[in-house]
């Protein structure tokens, strides 16, 4: 399954790892992207932001949760809309409002983290990571990235967990992971 948010999420960890730049930024974008579990989905997605990522690989990191927030935005507002269907059996629509809540706390947490992560880069660019104790609050900072989006990974997972737990349509949850792979 392609999944458009799923392997946005899937790249941030890579891409918070990575070191190398390429020469041009879109060689850059399409060479970390090589590394994802979907490399052209993630290259599609990022390429119009690579007068912006330059080869900053920490740039790189904050479109890749800027566009993810983006796309889980967007899931979350369709899935809204969904809740209020009246074609929905007590089963399905516990089922899209478990949906709905868990993806809301997931846009959440990429909130978080691309403020954390937008820090980061401010921070960066003005080279105030020269000290010692600099380092370490970009450690820690850094760390404080990984841990809001794994849990915003956690929440797309128990939405789409909740879906094949409990009694719902296969047309159903056929579209909500539609939702959150098309947007």
């Amino acid at each position: 399954m392609e999944a458009r948010l799923l392997s946005t999420f899937l790249l941030l960890p890579i891409l918070l790892g990575a070191a190398a730049a390429a020469a041009a930024s879109t060689d850059f974008i399409k060479k970390s992207c090589n590394t994802t579990t979907y490399p052209s989905l993630c290259y599609s997605s990022l390429s119009p932001y690579a007068g912006a990522i330059n080869s900053d690989p920490w740039k790189l990191c904050s479109y890749a949760l800027k566009v993810t927030l983006s796309y889980a935005n967007k899931a979350t507002a369709a899935i809204t809309k969904q809740t209020n269907s009246t074609s929905l059996t007590k089963a399905e629509k516990a089922a899209v409002e478990q949906c709905e809540e868990t993806m809301a706390d997931s846009v959440d947490y990429l909130k978080q983290s691309v403020q954390v992560m937008s820090a980061i880069v401010q921070a960066l660019s003005s080279g105030s990571s020269s000290t010692a104790s600099a380092s370490s609050n970009l450690d820690f900072q850094v760390s404080n990235v990984k841990t809001y989006a794994s849990a915003a990974i956690t929440d797309y997972n128990t939405c789409l967990d909740g879906l094949e737990e409990m009694k719902v349509r296969a047309g159903l949850k056929k579209q909500i992971v539609k939702w959150e792979s098309a947007v």
